[in-house]
């Protein structure tokens, strides 16, 4: 009796009946449709050899062998887990067999980066290891460098760091998030960096690694990137202790946000900021440049403006910079040459250290030229209002783009995280109505279909993309909305410790978010 109670007892309802049919069509490879509601991702155990078996969708069906599951949905590769990559990723996951290639094994939240460089602590507060993540998402990680995409073949070319082939992954779509870095070919013995990579984003390509100026440090690994953020950390420690100057190149975000982390934290280093423009943050309206202008006054930070890179050079040089993207660097490494006497006009001490906050490039080495704008640094991949690629002007089939690495045609977005997961969000839409024209039996839908997606989103100008938070130091700051395409447009509704605490908010949510908390989740959400 003891023996027969411990034994599993199986069940001849209904749903289980429903359920065996299901794996038998599975596994005979039918399509017919099964006239029971199908089951949705739930595991159910029941008596006989299989042990337990995964129910599944009408979409997502998966053949089922003794002990073994072989995952029959159609492959979703996303490339660049940043913003962007991740909410793919979240999105996606249910009715696509996702792989995200990150070239790092961390996520980091890149728009708080600056204070980390002046409060190295701070960045376990930014970053996440890849792995734990895609495992909470049934995701698969794969963790290496994208060398080439072959959108014929449909193929992925990826050295991973786990072996030393390169690898070739098959995709039947392909999203494109790679993001974009900060760089322009300055070498200079006082520049914090070498070549095209910069303190703003890790160097994580391998070409990068080779001409890094922080030679030892590989910055792919999670422990590289907080030895670096300790080496600059310390460098800063030793220019506050003989009361240098630094000069920052670029009063855009990023200049001004880590000119006043650096002014706050060691007072006695001379901050000093460069910008051709005749103002800093020019995009943003006239009351937030103003409160911007006012505070860095305040702090004892020097702003020099409508001081072009070429007019630091010779009258007879000026005319020549233009010609190529090679002149052009010729004519910024002569300028920081001449840094010493370009410091006695201004009225400042000659610059221990120059950061560069100028040169937004993408990440796109591994597309073919066609799919990418012109440009001296790179060109960004080009996409239409539905976020696919285009080459030579025609949509590729299958492939999209989202975030900082692509530019619409037709729209000009700001570059940072929010209208970037706005793009992702059109480009997962139309993945699943793409899906759905070419096999509308397995497009799923829910409802028996009525809710499935038939008609391609377009990209717009939303209401997240007027958003603007620019941090004055831990405690001040500005939020900007209502901004549209117009330089000086929006309204700045938020400004000193709110402000700092409306960003801070942004930062620990999106961080739980991407970490797999409730609340992180429950608010990004709500928004997208």
């Amino acid at each position: 009796r003891r023996q027969a109670l411990d034994r599993p007892r199986v069940s001849s309802g209904p749903l289980l009946r429903a359920l065996r049919r299901r794996v038998a069509m599975a596994a005979n490879g039918s399509s017919k449709p099964s006239r029971h509601r199908s089951v949705n991702r739930k595991s159910i155990l029941f008596g006989g050899s299989v042990g337990i078996v995964q129910a599944f969708d009408g979409q997502n069906a998966a053949k089922v062998y003794e002990g073994s599951e072989v995952d029959c949905r159609p492959h979703l590769v996303v490339i660049g887990g940043g913003f962007a990559g991740l909410f793919a990723c979240r999105k996606m996951r249910h009715e696509f067999k996702v792989t995200l290639i990150d070239a790092k094994e961390y996520f980091e939240f890149y728009p708080g980066i600056c204070r980390a460089y002046v409060h190295p602590r701070e960045h376990r507060k930014l970053a996440r290891h890849y792995q734990p993540i895609c495992d909470g998402l049934a995701v698969n990680f794969c963790w290496g460098e994208v060398l080439g995409v072959n959108v014929d073949e449909k193929t992925v070319n990826v050295e991973e760091m786990s072996s030393d082939q390169c690898n070739t992954l098959k995709y039947d779509y392909l999203l494109v998030t790679a993001g974009s870095q900060y760089g322009i070919n300055l070498v200079c013995a006082k520049r914090d960096s070498h070549g095209q990579e910069c303190l703003w984003y890790p160097t994580f390509l391998d070409k990068g690694i080779k001409d890094s100026a922080w030679q030892g440090l590989d910055e792919r690994f999670l422990s590289g990137r907080r030895r670096h953020l300790e080496r600059e950390y310390e460098v800063l420690k030793k220019l506050h202790d003989t009361k240098a100057t630094i000069l920052i190149i670029g009063a855009g975000f990023v200049g001004i946000e880590y000119a006043t982390e650096v002014k706050f934290y060691f007072p006695d280093i001379d901050v000093v900021i460069v910008e051709q423009r005749d103002c800093a943050v020019g995009v943003m309206p006239e009351s937030c440049i103003k409160y911007c202008q006012d505070y860095m006054d305040r702090v004892g930070i020097k702003t020099l403006y409508g001081k072009k890179y070429t007019e630091f050079m010779d009258s007879g040089s000026v005319r020549k910079i233009e010609t190529s993207e090679n002149d052009h660097v010729s004519a910024l490494e002569e300028t920081v040459n001449k840094l010493g006497v370009w410091s006695k006009q201004w009225g400042i001490s000659e610059p221990a250290r120059v950061y560069m906050a100028v040169g937004l490039r993408p990440i796109n080495q591994f597309l073919p030229a066609e799919c990418l704008t012109p440009g001296k640094r790179g060109g960004w991949i080009q996409t239409n209002e539905h976020q696919q690629v285009l080459r030579n002007g025609e949509p590729l089939p299958n492939v999209f783009a989202a975030g900082n690495c692509c530019e619409i045609a037709s729209l000009r977005l700001p570059k940072n995280s929010f209208p970037a997961e706005d793009m992702a969000a059109v480009a997962c839409h139309n993945i699943r109505v793409t899906r759905g024209r070419a096999n509308p039996r397995a497009a799923g839908g829910g409802c028996f279909g009525f809710l499935r997606p038939r008609k391609f989103k377009e990209m717009h100008w939303g209401w997240g993309t007027g958003l603007c938070a620019t941090s004055l130091g831990p405690h001040d700051a500005t939020l900007v909305a209502g901004s549209t395409e117009k330089s000086g447009s929006g309204y700045t509704v938020l400004k000193g410790y709110l402000s700092a605490l409306n960003k801070e908010f942004i930062r620990w949510s999106k961080v739980d978010q991407v970490a797999g908390g409730c609340i992180g989740t429950l608010v990004w959400e709500l928004i997208h």
